[in-house]
């Protein structure tokens, strides 16, 4: 057989296999596959059986990569006894093998011109195009039939981008239509979180009194000890990091919540803006007064822009700050936790700058 007559059936042989070229050839392997399965002494028999008929197929010559590659992966599996999911593997390649191999000398030997060749390539062809809704020029054939169709499907694929485009802006103008509605639910919920926030507290502190009676007095003066303690220090946060920088909170769990609006990143980044410098020192000297807690830094940002891309970005600007914090205190790389919670969590209204901004913020949880 000719060399070009050899590449142009190498070419095609994908597209046969998807027309059912070889549907008969693979019906015939299983059919031999369900016989060999009564021998399951030897695991590698059916491989084998593959690698017998490959070789008289004349795959060496014809398919020399792919008959060296199984031939080698029969040979280590020969010394080193393989895994069920290897055998299977092994098993499926000498399929493989063993019916491209049959194709070539099916071609070699004239069985199927080169004419039916081409009109099965072009039946495939014309089926791909009937699947995607294209109209292929019927004066098209073989490679030029398939350079139109590529063509005209990265051009379907661009028009349904377009679309895709023009509804995510008609819902983005859905959204601004109902944007008083939305602000104001907004406003509703972040009431009742901050109302929870409170119940949450006074839960926590009579809780901690029911405790504290029940308690004997040692005890008892001790736990109170540790709150002074604790409310000491936590007033002397707040008092260092200022209103503007920053809030503390104290959980129900009795979690110690530092949110910093104040700390700035540039626009659309991870990186800190000029100038964090002193707050960066504050936030590493704040996790420091906690050497025991677990400490987990969480970042937050407002609605504007996709949630995805919202999420991925307060992520890894909450790894910024962890990266910052651990260096300042010499932690290893990874000692703080990072979570980013993009816009799922205000404690404003989106509908305000003013809102916004406290939104686009760091949470620092103490867990001591």
């Amino acid at each position: 057989m000719r060399l070009w007559t050899r590449r142009i059936v190498q070419g095609w042989l994908i597209v046969l296999l998807v027309a059912g070229w070889v549907a008969p050839i693979l019906a015939q392997d299983d059919a031999q596959d369900a016989a060999t399965e009564a021998e399951p002494a030897d695991p590698l028999a059916t491989v084998r059986m593959y690698h017998e008929r490959a070789r008289k197929l004349d795959a060496r010559g014809n398919l020399p990569a792919a008959w060296n590659a199984f031939d080698k992966r029969l040979d280590d599996a020969e010394e080193v006894p393989p895994t069920a999911a290897e055998i299977a593997d092994l098993e499926a390649e000498g399929r493989r093998l063993v019916a491209r191999a049959s194709f070539l000398r099916e071609v070699e030997e004239a069985r199927q011109p080169l004419a039916e060749l081409l009109q099965r390539y072009d039946r495939a062809l014309d089926r791909i195009a009937r699947l995607t809704d294209i109209e292929l020029d019927p004066a098209l054939t073989g490679d030029r039939a398939a350079d139109r169709l590529l063509v005209l499907l990265e051009r379907q694929r661009l028009e349904r981008q377009v679309e895709l485009d023009s509804l995510r802006v008609a819902n983005r103008r859905l959204q601004e239509m109902v944007g008083g509605q939305v602000a104001a639910q907004d406003s509703i919920i972040t009431q009742l979180r901050v109302e929870l926030s409170a119940l949450r507290k006074k839960l926590w502190e009579t809780e901690l009194r029911a405790g504290v009676a029940e308690a004997d007095r040692s005890a008892a003066e001790s736990a109170l000890t540790r709150r002074q303690q604790r409310e000491q220090m936590l007033a002397q946060i707040r008092a260092d990091l200022g209103e503007e920088a920053g809030e503390v909170l104290v959980t129900a769990a009795g979690r110690i919540v530092v949110q910093v609006p104040g700390l700035e990143f540039q626009v659309g980044e991870a990186h800190l803006a000029p100038g964090q410098a002193d707050l960066m020192n504050l936030i590493a000297d704040i996790v420091g007064r906690f050497p025991e807690a677990t400490v987990r830094i969480e970042g937050h940002t407002d609605d504007t822009g996709s949630r995805a891309s919202n999420l991925e970005l307060s992520r890894r600007r909450a790894a910024t700050v962890a990266g910052g914090v651990e260096r300042r205190l010499d932690l290893p790389e990874g000692t703080i936790a990072v979570v980013g919670h993009g816009p799922d969590r205000p404690v404003a209204p989106n509908s305000t700058a003013e809102g916004r901004a406290r939104n686009r913020r760091i949470d620092i949880v103490i867990d001591p």
